[in-house]
């Protein structure tokens, strides 16, 4: 047995070993460590609460309203005074307002629990959904690698410590686009609820267009529209009302500190920053519309290239726009990517050092995004070289999707 098969053979249970270890940890850094639960207080429970005594939670939110007390919860405990975990600022839409209302009947501590138990199994339908659209068998070591990736990632943790919702509405989004194949209709209606968060999750409905899924589009948009309708009618205002209370909660969150460019490695460039961001994106944008047209626009429907783009929509997102670090589970798909589509079948046309390159800068970037480096180096030079990596990740991703190969090549995925 030559060296080089002896050591492919030790590599997988080394990492897979590693990763357990990482993961385990992470884990039980949630499990054992206090939660805060600020951002499940801000964008569920507190507005919940509102909702079951028909009352409008955004208007509620702005105006740092109390609800009606006492409160009977499900649990059997009775609060007489409602204590603020943190201001308010729900800024996700009507659909998952409504859908976890429930979680507002329980206790403070019991909700919050509740609320773990989703997120952890959304992960796994993350995982799922994210190795389905890149046409590769979810039970399999990669797939396990992937799966302790994204349990292990420092976003992961943190959206499970603050509760926030970004893996349910990541999990609503990608089974989506993996339904959206066989059913448009209740593709639709799933990413309908991932725009919720509509700051994250955007790049979905830009994927329903690439497919040319334009039923399942309609219908995503209906979502958030009846969603709306049906808060309003409970509240009793008007719908128009509860837009604008909307579009106040979205202009207040922006001002928020954040791990995208102008806030890390633009800092201080101000009003510099966003001129040269804007530039990047403009730049950007030219390069995919030249590569789309070069290809043929039919070229996009196929999933490879739909995918690639879903991927470079989401890294250039996380980059342009305001977005903290919890956000960046959504670096499990360029992950994901570099982990089943860098081997010897890769659908890349790609030097042999070119794919290494690829994976060794994918492990560099996984530490990054995994391990606590802020110890080290701290916070300024650890959230400039989180930013890196990302923008890193958006340069390589558009040169993957130039490095396509011809469609022939990816028959085998065109119907995923």
């Amino acid at each position: 047995m030559s060296r080089q098969i002896l050591g492919q053979r030790l590599l997988y249970p080394f990492m897979v070993g590693l990763m357990i270890i990482i993961a385990a940890t992470s884990l039980g850094r949630i499990l054992t460590k206090e939660r805060t639960g600020i951002d499940f207080f801000s964008l569920i429970w507190y507005p919940g609460h509102f909702l079951w005594q028909r009352a409008d939670p955004y208007g509620a939110a702005l105006t740092k309203l109390v609800p009606s007390l006492p409160i009977r919860y499900w649990d059997g405990h009775i609060a007489t005074e409602f204590i603020f975990v943190i201001d308010p600022m729900p800024t996700n839409l009507a659909p998952v307002v409504i859908i976890f209302a429930p979680l507002a009947r329980l206790s403070w501590s019991n909700a919050l629990t509740a609320w773990l138990v989703i997120n952890l199994l959304m992960i796994i339908v993350i995982v799922y959904s994210v190795i389905r659209l890149l046409g590769c068998e979810p039970f399999s070591r990669q797939g396990l690698i992937i799966l302790l990736l994204a349990y292990s990632l420092i976003a992961t943790r943190e959206a499970l410590e603050t509760g926030q919702t970004t893996i349910f509405v990541l999990a609503c989004m990608l089974a989506a686009l993996v339904i959206g194949t066989r059913s448009q209709s209740v593709g639709g209606i799933l990413l309908g609820i991932a725009l919720s968060k509509y700051s994250l999750t955007f790049p979905g409905l830009l994927y329903f267009l690439c497919r040319r899924w334009y039923k399942g589009f309609v219908i995503s948009l209906s979502v958030l529209l009846i969603g709306t309708l049906l808060i309003a009618l409970i509240s009793k205002v008007s719908p128009y009302q509860i837009l604008i209370e909307n579009f106040r909660l979205m202009l207040m969150h922006s001002g928020m500190p954040g791990l995208h460019l102008s806030a890390t490695l633009l800092k201080g460039l101000e009003p510099w920053s966003v001129v040269m961001v804007a530039l990047f994106s403009l730049g950007l944008l030219i390069a995919i519309f030249y590569l789309i047209f070069q290809n043929s626009l039919s070229w996009v429907k196929k999933q490879p290239a739909a995918f690639m783009l879903l991927v470079i929509t989401m890294q250039w997102n996380l980059l342009a726009l305001p977005h903290r670090r919890y956000d960046h589970v959504a670096e499990i798909l360029f992950l994901s990517l570099s982990i089943l589509w860098s081997d010897e079948n890769s659908l890349f046309a790609l030097a042999p050092k070119q794919l290494l390159g690829l994976r060794v800068f994918t492990g560099l970037a996984a530490s990054v995004w995994i391990l606590p480096w802020y110890y080290l180096l701290g916070r300024e030079i650890y959230l400039g070289l989180f930013s890196c990596c990302s923008l890193i990740t958006l340069v390589i991703s558009v040169f993957l999707l130039f490095k396509v190969v011809p469609s022939q090549a990816m028959s085998a995925l065109v119907n995923n």
